[in-house]
């Protein structure tokens, strides 16, 4: 069977990003989506402090923790700019049946992969560190994070200007971008499944698996 790297596999880094989406998790979309600061930092902190308020709660349930990371993924993320990248060539080649599947399933390869994960957060915060210009589409945002250890990690967040607001398009912890690592591991899986379509059929199987799991 074809495989996903890191989807079980929890490193360092993993554990450092899994503590990152838990930071920015999101009130239901009506919530988030409404009145959310233009500014970067602002937008950021805003829906940090309200996940803490509202989601991070020891008796929330794996349901309502799925729920809410899904509202967070079409939200806060332009995810179909994040799925167009990682897959690379084989957007461009694909039909456009086999490009909305597969953001169908990227969506929920993401939302049960991550959104039953978030035992490793344990009251840090997130505090922005710096700004910076992204030419004229958007801005790089510099934040650390305590861990558990009490040591900061730095997180860096890029965000673009769409019609809707801010969106968050890639995530780098000490350093490692999240698309990038995410495109070379969906480069192995395109390459020994033939396209999207092979990528579709093994995502397909992955998100099968993991809601039986999580019996949702």
């Amino acid at each position: 069977m074809t495989s996903i790297p890191l989807t079980y596999r929890l490193t360092d880094w993993l554990r450092a990003v899994l503590l990152t989406a838990a930071l920015i998790l999101a009130a239901p979309a009506a919530g988030l989506a409404a009145d959310m600061p233009d500014e970067p930092d602002a937008f950021l902190m805003a829906v940090s402090d309200r996940a803490i308020e509202e989601i991070l709660e020891p008796d929330i349930s794996t349901e309502d923790r799925i729920e809410k990371f899904e509202a967070l993924l079409e939200d806060a993320f332009d995810l179909e700019a994040v799925g167009r990248f990682v897959v690379g060539r084989a957007w461009r080649s694909a039909t456009d049946e086999e490009r909305e599947r597969f953001l169908k399933l990227f969506k929920q390869f993401n939302v049960f992969n991550w959104g039953s994960r978030f035992d490793d957060y344990g009251g840090q915060r997130l505090h922005v560190t710096n700004v910076i210009p992204d030419g004229d589409k958007g801005h790089f945002v510099e934040t650390r994070i305590g861990d558990q250890d009490g040591k900061p990690f730095v997180v860096t967040w890029r965000l673009r200007k769409r019609d809707e607001g801010l969106r968050i398009v890639d995530i780098s912890v000490e350093g490692i971008w999240m698309s990038q690592t995410w495109r070379s591991e969906y480069a192995s899986v395109l390459k020994e499944t033939g396209g999207l379509d092979g990528l579709n059929e093994t995502l397909e199987q992955r998100v099968a698996e993991m809601r039986e799991k999580t019996e949702l």
